[in-house]
């Protein structure tokens, strides 16, 4: 809190849609079953597809050609996302 009692302003915010540092994905939707859509984060913004994971049924870019998979675990209530790295001869040169 600042000395007049209002709530200092948080230092940085980043403009609606810009992902994280590091972050693979940005994600859009998600539903039980597993059901998400989502942007890659591999390339220009305007470039980015949108991919959809239905039924945890896997997903590839077709930019960077990773594999996207999500699954519900039941033992502790969170989705599971897994990301496999495209095969060496997959990678563009």
């Amino acid at each position: 809190m600042s000395d007049n009692g209002q709530q200092a302003p948080i230092p940085f915010q980043a403009p609606a849609g810009t992902p994280l540092v590091g972050q693979p994905i940005t994600m859009l939707t998600v539903g039980v079953p597993i059901n998400l859509t989502f942007t890659c984060n591999c390339g220009a913004v305007a470039a980015r597809p949108v991919l959809a994971i239905l039924n945890s049924e896997p997903a590839t870019c077709p930019h960077c050609h990773k594999v996207y998979n999500a699954f519900f675990n039941p033992q502790n209530g969170q989705v599971v996302m897994q990301i496999k790295a495209p095969d060496a001869e997959q990678v563009p040169a």
